[in-house]
């Protein structure tokens, strides 16, 4: 029998997880301090998959396995905690959140519990969707990879034990292709590499392999275990190997860098190595073996479950990022909650009598759990909760609504393409740039309305400037594909003739200086960098990138003979405008932003080399026509974001309808 890997309790991984569980709770409460804790989702990954392997192989060796209950045995170990966290979620949000906010709760919890959050939430992540932090349930994205391997893998493991097929081979080939995947979507679609299972499924599969190596009978198996019995130093060394990857992981890993990718080798064989040592070796023994650790790990899953939604939860409340001592709180809640679920609500569902009323019931109960859900999203978050009107009115400024467009050639394009939109038949003048492009777009509607001109929308992408062939990658989010969406756009604008007037626009900033503005921000988005289509990444500064791009774009629409139209941009925030609000349904503090305002110091410290280097570009080309859209929201001392009751803004950057329409109505002379 190898007595080394025996498929017996091994407290050194209970306390392998608590080490990923602490890892992520202290990244999500001081991301600041704990830039590279979110790595311990990637530890649970490994573990997840040598457990489950260890588990399943055991079974089919003992030929008693069964994938009828096998998946009995996961409802009944992930469903308990995860339906009550859902619940409570839904119940406390009802009181606690705006219907915008409940209705993407909704959205959430019935994704959650269809074990699709990871698809859900890579699928609404853009510029409109709220802040990360905003989302008390976008912690389960990981919970849904998990799902997703439990609900493919046994099916394959027994299909390969079936036809005798050698299964650490086929392992190994899908880890392989897996991991290349991910080096490839890492550079072309960051949020797809890391939401995504296809490729993050390499994580789980080398924690799989592992548990094949060391499989009792395994030739392999005989020769390590044979290796570390007798000679103690490499085990110890492989402990000691692993702990350091680890550590080195959570200290240069942060979200600047494209994750997961090569560096994502690091807690991957860095958990490995420490699984592997055993729990023999010293570190594993004296270390993670610790009844505080194996305590910690032993309520990890209900833990993980319930320390996002309370930071999540108190921010929303607080309307920016609560003090420490509300955050070591709101830990320490956790702390306890998931020692009362682990305890009244975790074992008792997963050990005893009556398992297949059990696990009948918590079906059931997560179907519920997933109606609700989904009722809650398709009522648009219950409106009908708040009866003061200022609060629908100023709601309808948050929920951007983009006027329906008419038929026009660019609705044959596909979902890849520009978005598409216009007041009317046969446009002559369009709009062009990146979202701020599209949240001004429905001010300048009645302008040009008022003069005879139909005016469209063509682009108006999320992060895509109006710029011919410049890329970018966000490596905090997605690749914005800018040259289908910006690039074919203008050139598409370029060869047709009646399009006689273009407005560029965008959220010039963001592109030149690769970051966000304000707190934000601050964890919301990695580093921008832009570089040309076919030339290297890093060659010229996002700075250099942005002005050459822009210099080109001018000349080429001037030499088609377009009138050009050039907006600066309003002022960034740097703040949510709901922290404006007085009439959230419920509040930790009274903290109401006052003034709603940036300084105006802020904006142009922020701005002025922008603006000064595209003046400088627009001064060498004066056919080019130039409007300041700063000039409508700011005076002397302060840029606002909302006036007489008037949100001006939907969130941090972009503009409400009514915000549009106001910043147009005071510039109205100079279209």
């Amino acid at each position: 029998m190898n007595t080394l890997y025996a498929t017996s309790y091994r407290p050194d991984i209970d306390g392998l997880r608590a080490i990923a569980v602490l890892a992520v709770i202290a990244y999500h409460a001081f991301p600041d301090w704990f830039a590279g804790g979110f790595i311990g989702v990637d530890i649970f990954f490994v573990i997840s998959g040598f457990l489950i392997t260890t588990l399943i192989q055991g079974g089919l060796k003992e030929k008693n396995f069964t994938i009828v209950a096998f998946y009995a045995s996961r409802v009944r170990r992930l469903f308990p905690s995860l339906i009550l966290v859902l619940l409570a979620c839904l119940l406390f949000g009802w009181f606690a959140l705006l219907s915008d906010e409940y209705k993407q709760l909704g959205k959430h919890i019935s994704a959650a519990a269809l074990f699709i959050p990871n698809w859900v939430i890579w699928s609404d992540s853009g510029y409109f969707d709220y802040a990360a932090t905003s989302k008390p349930l976008l912690h389960l994205w990981s919970l849904g990879v998990e799902e997703q391997f439990y609900l493919i893998w046994p099916l394959a493991l027994c299909w390969i034990y079936k036809h005798k097929f050698n299964v650490s081979r086929i392992t190994l080939i899908l880890l392989l292709g897996s991991f290349f995947l991910n080096l490839f979507m890492v550079e072309k679609n960051p949020s797809a590499s890391f939401f995504l299972p296809f490729t993050r499924i390499w994580e789980l599969l080398a924690g799989s392999l592992l548990a094949q190596l060391v499989q009792p009978g395994v030739m392999a198996a005989g020769a390590i275990t044979t290796t570390l019995a007798s000679h103690s130093h490499i085990k110890q060394g492989l402990s000691f190997l692993g702990i350091l990857m680890l550590s080195v992981s959570l200290l240069v890993i942060d979200q600047d860098q494209p994750f997961p990718g090569v560096l994502a080798l690091l807690p991957v064989v860095g958990t490995l190595l420490i699984i592997l040592a055993g729990q023999q070796s010293w570190f594993n023994q004296r270390v993670l073996s610790n009844r505080i650790l194996v305590g910690i790990g032993l309520i990890s899953y209900p833990l993980y479950l319930w320390h996002w939604p309370l930071l999540s939860f108190s921010r929303i409340l607080e309307q920016n990022q609560p003090d420490w001592q509300i955050r070591i709180l709101c830990i320490a809640v956790a702390c306890v909650l998931s020692v009362l679920t682990f305890y009244c609500v975790e074992r008792p569902a997963r050990f005893g009598g009556y398992l297949k009323a059990k696990t009948f019931t918590l079906m059931t109960l997560m179907c519920i759990t997933a109606s609700l859900g989904l009722a809650t999203y398709l009522s648009e978050g219950f409106k009908s909760r708040f009866t003061n009107q200022l609060i629908e009115v100023q709601m309808a400024d948050l929920a951007f609504d983009v006027p329906t467009s008419t038929e026009w050639y660019c609705r044959e394009e596909n979902n890849e393409g520009p978005r598409c939109l216009a007041s009317g038949p046969e446009p002559t003048a369009v709009v062009m740039g990146d979202s701020h492009a599209l949240t001004i777009y429905p001010g300048l509607v009645d302008r040009y309305t008022s003069k005879g001109q139909t005016l469209a929308l063509y682009g108006g992408n999320d992060g895509c400037p109006p710029l011919l062939n410049v890329v970018i990658q966000d490596m905090g989010g997605d690749i914005r594909n800018c040259l289908q969406k910006g690039t074919q756009a203008i050139l598409r604008i370029i060869k047709d003739p009646a399009i006689k007037e273009v407005i560029l626009t965008s959220r010039g900033p963001m592109y030149t200086s690769g970051k966000g503005f304000g707190d934000i921000e601050s964890s919301q988005f990695g580093t921008w960098v832009l570089h040309f289509d076919g030339e290297e990444r890093g060659l010229r500064s996002n700075e250099e990138v942005f002005l050459k791009g822009l210099a080109n774009t001018l000349d080429a629409l001037s030499a088609a003979d377009k009138k050009i139209t050039f907006l600066h941009d309003v002022p960034e925030l740097g703040f949510d405008i709901r922290s404006c609000f007085t009439f959230r349904p419920m509040v930790m503090s009274n903290r109401v932003r006052m003034p709603c305002a940036v300084a105006k110091s802020d904006f142009l410290a922020r701005t002025e080399q922008h603006r000064a280097a595209v003046n400088q570009i627009l001064s060498e080309r004066p056919e080019v026509k130039a409007i300041d859209l700063a000039q409508a929201l700011c005076d002397d001392q302060w840029c606002v974001g909302s006036k007489n009751d008037i949100l001006f803004y939907m969130d941090d950057d972009h503009l409400s309808l009514r915000g549009a329409e106001y910043v147009v109505r005071q510039l109205w002379e100079k279209f």
